[in-house]
Protein backbone atom coordinates (compact mmCIF):
# COMPACT_ATOMS: atom_id res chain seq x y z
CA UNK A 1 0.00 0.00 0.00
CA UNK A 2 1.53 3.61 -1.07
CA UNK A 3 0.33 7.03 0.40
CA UNK A 4 -0.83 9.52 -1.78
CA UNK A 5 -1.64 13.27 -1.04
CA UNK A 6 -4.40 15.30 -2.73
CA UNK A 7 -2.04 18.89 -2.17
CA UNK A 8 -2.08 20.94 -5.29
CA UNK A 9 1.07 23.42 -6.03
CA UNK A 10 0.18 24.02 -9.93
CA UNK A 11 -1.58 26.47 -11.41
CA UNK A 12 -4.54 24.33 -13.14
CA UNK A 13 -6.06 21.40 -11.57
CA UNK A 14 -4.85 18.06 -11.73
CA UNK A 15 -7.86 16.83 -14.51
CA UNK A 16 -6.80 19.62 -16.44
CA UNK A 17 -2.81 18.77 -16.48
CA UNK A 18 -3.95 15.32 -18.07
CA UNK A 19 -6.01 17.34 -20.54
CA UNK A 20 -3.10 18.93 -21.80
CA UNK A 21 -1.22 16.46 -22.34
CA UNK A 22 -1.91 16.67 -25.86
CA UNK A 23 -0.32 19.44 -27.94
CA UNK A 24 0.40 20.90 -30.84
CA UNK A 25 3.71 21.37 -32.44
CA UNK A 26 4.47 22.87 -36.20
CA UNK A 27 0.90 21.58 -36.92
CA UNK A 28 1.14 18.39 -35.82
CA UNK A 29 -0.73 16.91 -32.54
CA UNK A 30 1.75 15.44 -29.84
CA UNK A 31 0.90 12.87 -27.43
CA UNK A 32 2.76 13.58 -24.06
CA UNK A 33 1.53 9.95 -23.36
CA UNK A 34 1.61 8.06 -26.34
CA UNK A 35 3.84 4.80 -25.27
CA UNK A 36 4.14 3.19 -21.48
CA UNK A 37 7.80 4.61 -21.34
CA UNK A 38 5.98 8.18 -21.17
CA UNK A 39 2.95 7.65 -19.15
CA UNK A 40 5.52 6.02 -16.80
CA UNK A 41 7.23 9.83 -17.15
CA UNK A 42 4.27 11.53 -16.69
CA UNK A 43 3.19 9.69 -14.00
CA UNK A 44 6.47 10.12 -12.05
CA UNK A 45 6.57 13.88 -12.76
CA UNK A 46 2.88 14.39 -11.49
CA UNK A 47 3.31 12.44 -8.55
CA UNK A 48 6.00 14.00 -7.61
CA UNK A 49 4.81 17.55 -7.94
CA UNK A 50 1.53 16.87 -6.38
CA UNK A 51 3.00 14.50 -3.69
CA UNK A 52 0.71 11.75 -5.17
CA UNK A 53 2.92 9.22 -5.69
CA UNK A 54 6.80 8.52 -5.43
CA UNK A 55 8.49 7.89 -9.25
CA UNK A 56 8.30 4.79 -10.43
CA UNK A 57 11.79 3.00 -9.88
CA UNK A 58 13.74 2.29 -13.22
CA UNK A 59 13.14 -1.59 -12.88
CA UNK A 60 9.02 -0.72 -12.48
CA UNK A 61 6.88 -1.85 -15.31
CA UNK A 62 4.03 -0.07 -16.78
CA UNK A 63 1.43 -2.73 -18.56
CA UNK A 64 -0.15 -1.64 -21.59
CA UNK A 65 -3.30 -2.01 -20.23
CA UNK A 66 -2.74 0.95 -17.62
CA UNK A 67 -1.29 3.29 -19.71
CA UNK A 68 -4.56 2.42 -22.07
CA UNK A 69 -6.66 3.37 -19.24
CA UNK A 70 -5.48 6.77 -18.48
CA UNK A 71 -5.24 7.31 -22.17
CA UNK A 72 -8.94 6.94 -22.37
CA UNK A 73 -9.77 9.14 -19.18
CA UNK A 74 -7.79 11.74 -20.55
CA UNK A 75 -9.41 11.87 -23.75
CA UNK A 76 -12.80 11.62 -21.71
CA UNK A 77 -11.65 14.55 -19.98
CA UNK A 78 -10.74 16.13 -23.22
CA UNK A 79 -14.64 15.40 -24.80
CA UNK A 80 -15.89 17.19 -21.72
CA UNK A 81 -14.03 19.89 -21.43
CA UNK A 82 -14.56 20.83 -25.26
CA UNK A 83 -18.62 20.16 -25.12
CA UNK A 84 -18.55 22.79 -21.63
CA UNK A 85 -16.48 25.39 -23.67
CA UNK A 86 -17.41 24.67 -27.27
CA UNK A 87 -14.48 24.41 -28.70
CA UNK A 88 -13.69 25.41 -32.17
CA UNK A 89 -10.39 23.71 -32.47
CA UNK A 90 -10.22 20.69 -34.99
CA UNK A 91 -6.22 19.79 -33.94
CA UNK A 92 -6.22 17.57 -30.80
CA UNK A 93 -9.64 16.79 -30.89
CA UNK A 94 -10.67 13.92 -28.81
CA UNK A 95 -11.25 10.13 -30.35
CA UNK A 96 -14.25 10.21 -27.54
CA UNK A 97 -16.87 11.44 -29.98
CA UNK A 98 -19.47 11.94 -26.93
CA UNK A 99 -20.62 13.00 -23.57
CA UNK A 100 -22.26 10.10 -23.31
CA UNK A 101 -19.12 7.55 -23.97
CA UNK A 102 -17.02 10.10 -22.05
CA UNK A 103 -19.41 9.54 -19.05
CA UNK A 104 -18.98 6.22 -19.10
CA UNK A 105 -15.26 6.41 -18.94
CA UNK A 106 -15.04 8.94 -16.61
CA UNK A 107 -17.58 6.65 -14.09
CA UNK A 108 -15.17 3.49 -14.80
CA UNK A 109 -12.37 5.54 -14.27
CA UNK A 110 -13.49 6.33 -10.80
CA UNK A 111 -13.73 2.95 -9.86
CA UNK A 112 -10.73 1.29 -10.80
CA UNK A 113 -8.63 1.36 -7.83
CA UNK A 114 -9.36 1.32 -4.40
CA UNK A 115 -8.27 4.54 -2.85
CA UNK A 116 -9.43 6.15 0.13
CA UNK A 117 -8.52 8.87 2.60
CA UNK A 118 -7.31 8.79 6.30
CA UNK A 119 -6.17 10.88 8.70
CA UNK A 120 -2.57 11.02 9.36
CA UNK A 121 -0.69 13.04 12.08
CA UNK A 122 2.50 14.70 11.96
CA UNK A 123 3.52 15.77 15.24
CA UNK A 124 0.47 17.67 16.75
CA UNK A 125 -0.31 18.64 13.13
CA UNK A 126 -3.51 16.41 11.69
CA UNK A 127 -4.04 15.98 7.93
CA UNK A 128 -5.77 13.97 4.86
CA UNK A 129 -3.44 11.97 2.76
CA UNK A 130 -5.26 9.54 0.28
CA UNK A 131 -4.20 5.88 0.50
CA UNK A 132 -4.12 3.04 -2.10
CA UNK A 133 -4.08 -0.92 -2.42
CA UNK A 134 -4.87 -3.39 -5.03
CA UNK A 135 -4.11 -2.71 -7.87
CA UNK A 136 -1.00 -0.58 -10.07
CA UNK A 137 -0.32 2.89 -9.11
CA UNK A 138 -1.30 4.14 -12.43
CA UNK A 139 -4.86 3.06 -11.65
CA UNK A 140 -4.77 4.70 -8.30
CA UNK A 141 -3.83 7.78 -10.26
CA UNK A 142 -6.48 7.34 -12.60
CA UNK A 143 -9.01 7.09 -10.31
CA UNK A 144 -7.92 10.07 -8.25
CA UNK A 145 -7.94 11.52 -11.49
CA UNK A 146 -11.39 11.06 -12.40
CA UNK A 147 -12.35 11.53 -9.23
CA UNK A 148 -11.11 14.96 -9.09
CA UNK A 149 -12.62 15.17 -12.44
CA UNK A 150 -16.01 14.85 -11.13
CA UNK A 151 -15.59 17.44 -8.22
CA UNK A 152 -14.01 19.55 -11.24
CA UNK A 153 -17.15 19.58 -12.93
CA UNK A 154 -19.49 20.02 -10.22
CA UNK A 155 -17.70 23.39 -9.06
CA UNK A 156 -17.58 27.00 -9.93
CA UNK A 157 -14.02 26.50 -11.85
CA UNK A 158 -16.13 24.18 -14.36
CA UNK A 159 -18.03 27.54 -15.66
CA UNK A 160 -14.14 28.99 -16.03
CA UNK A 161 -12.84 26.62 -18.08
CA UNK A 162 -11.84 27.78 -21.63
CA UNK A 163 -10.23 26.41 -24.67
CA UNK A 164 -6.40 28.17 -25.50
CA UNK A 165 -7.34 29.51 -28.86
CA UNK A 166 -4.16 31.01 -29.22
CA UNK A 167 -2.51 29.62 -32.68
CA UNK A 168 -1.28 26.25 -32.67
CA UNK A 169 -2.39 25.76 -28.61
CA UNK A 170 -4.42 22.65 -27.94
CA UNK A 171 -4.52 23.27 -23.85
CA UNK A 172 -7.49 24.33 -21.91
CA UNK A 173 -7.24 26.63 -18.69
CA UNK A 174 -9.27 27.77 -15.84
CA UNK A 175 -9.66 31.25 -16.28
CA UNK A 176 -8.41 32.39 -12.94
CA UNK A 177 -8.63 36.14 -13.43
CA UNK A 178 -10.85 38.55 -15.61
CA UNK A 179 -8.17 39.83 -18.15
CA UNK A 180 -7.07 36.07 -18.52
CA UNK A 181 -7.22 35.11 -22.44
CA UNK A 182 -4.49 32.24 -22.91
CA UNK A 183 -3.13 29.27 -21.15
CA UNK A 184 0.13 30.79 -20.57
CA UNK A 185 2.40 33.86 -21.73
CA UNK A 186 3.95 32.40 -24.54
CA UNK A 187 0.28 31.85 -26.26
CA UNK A 188 -0.72 35.43 -25.67
CA UNK A 189 2.59 36.45 -27.67
CA UNK A 190 1.58 34.35 -30.33
CA UNK A 191 -1.96 35.17 -30.50
CA UNK A 192 -0.09 39.04 -31.03
CA UNK A 193 2.21 38.01 -33.13
CA UNK A 194 -0.80 36.52 -35.53
CA UNK A 195 -2.94 39.53 -35.37
CA UNK A 196 -0.20 41.93 -35.99
CA UNK A 197 1.03 39.52 -39.24
CA UNK A 198 -3.00 39.75 -40.16
CA UNK A 199 -3.08 43.23 -39.92
CA UNK A 200 -0.14 43.69 -41.87
CA UNK A 201 -1.08 41.44 -44.81
CA UNK A 202 -4.62 42.93 -45.51
CA UNK A 203 -2.88 46.72 -45.30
Amino acid sequence: MSPTSTSSHSSEPLPILLANTVSIARGRVEDALADPSKVNGWVGTTGEQFALFPPPSSTEHIDESDAVRLVSLRDAVRRLAAEKTRDPRTLGQSPVTDVATATSILNASAALGSVWPELQWHGPEAFRRDVWADGTYVDALTTIIARQTMELMTSPQWDRLRPCLAPGCAYFFVKDHLRRQWCAAACGNRARVARHAQRHSTD
